[in-house]
């Protein structure tokens, strides 16, 4: 049986990893920070899969190695950090893991999105270049946009944390008709776990280019689907441009609305020509699931 290490399996994607880790068979493993091992209702779900428990954080090079000892293979899902991550990379190369799926990969596909266009992209490629050099057997993940935080917003990014979502008031980025994809985070653990046990799949590539949307599809599916009416905040791409001077991580609405850039084809084989028995979820009966949830919220108060 085959042994998996998850970083990051209380988060929205960790999570799902965790879950299709059980499912898939493996004897799942998961490395919480000293903060989080004391919280048992954090904990509960992870220990129902039959998780064993490692206490570490990736600033401690010597938990990494224990925990990276102990399995075959290791999924991150954590936030990259450039210090933290290079202190991972080298636990995960002297523990002589089997394979490395990095955060790093979770986001847009390299090969699309300009170095220089987005700060957090530009330190994802310099992880990705560590790992590497390293020469770990990796497996990187190309995602584009999380249900949790582009679906849910209808494309506005910075509504994510506010309440309602999706969200009564919607920014429309320059016209609203430059398609993105998006997938699920239950999507990107299957297609991750699918990887995993695809030899033909180390030290490679794979984007997932799922539901391809443009921003006005997205907001006129939510008021089909939810019957809701909605305020719309034009911001044209000059406005996006002159608050990306001052906030460079909205380089990512840039990337998604403007440029187009997770809807461009590369030479990164696409998840679901690879693997054609895989179902992804779609953007409408995700929007059918809030709009049922918002439903029963209401009820309630």
């Amino acid at each position: 049986m085959t042994s998996t290490l998850i970083i990051g399996a209380t988060g929205l994607l960790g999570s799902e990893l965790a879950k299709a880790s059980a499912r898939n068979g493996d004897r799942l493993h998961v490395l919480v920070r000293p903060a989080t091992a004391g919280n048992e209702e954090r904990l509960r779900p992870l220990k129902e899969l039959g998780a064993e428990i490692h206490v570490g954080d990736l600033d401690d090079y010597e938990s990494l190695v224990r925990a990276a000892g102990a399995v075959d293979r290791v999924i991150s899902s954590v936030h990259v950090d450039s210090a933290s991550e290079m202190t991972l990379v080298r636990a995960l190369r002297d523990a002589g893991v089997s394979r490395y799926v990095p955060s790093a990969g979770f986001g847009l596909d390299f090969a699309a999105a300009a170095p220089g266009s987005i700060p957090p992209l530009d330190l994802k490629r310099d992880v990705f270049s560590a790992i590497k050099e390293a020469d770990l057997p990796y497996t990187v993940i190309y995602t584009n946009g999380f249900f949790s935080t582009w679906v849910a917003t209808l494309g506005d990014l910075m509504r994510f944390g506010s309440a309602p979502l999706p969200p009564e008031e919607v920014t429309l980025y320059g016209e609203g008709y430059v398609p993105a994809t998006f997938v699920s985070e239950k999507d990107i653990a299957a297609v991750t776990l699918r990887a995993l046990d695809d030899p033909t799949a180390i030290r490679s590539q794979i984007r997932i280019a799922q539901n391809k949307i443009t921003q006005n599809e997205m907001i006129d599916l939510w008021r089909r689907v939810s019957g809701r009416s909605l305020r719309i905040v034009p911001q044209s791409a000059a406005e996006l441009e002159a608050m990306i001077v001052s906030a460079p991580w909205l380089g990512l609405l840039r990337a998604f609305w403007i440029r187009g850039e997770t809807a461009l084809e590369t030479a990164t084989p696409e998840a679901g020509v690879l693997y054609p028995e895989l179902r992804f979820e779609t953007i409408e009966s995700a929007f059918v699931a809030m709009a049922v949830a918002e439903g029963r919220g209401r009820a309630k108060r």
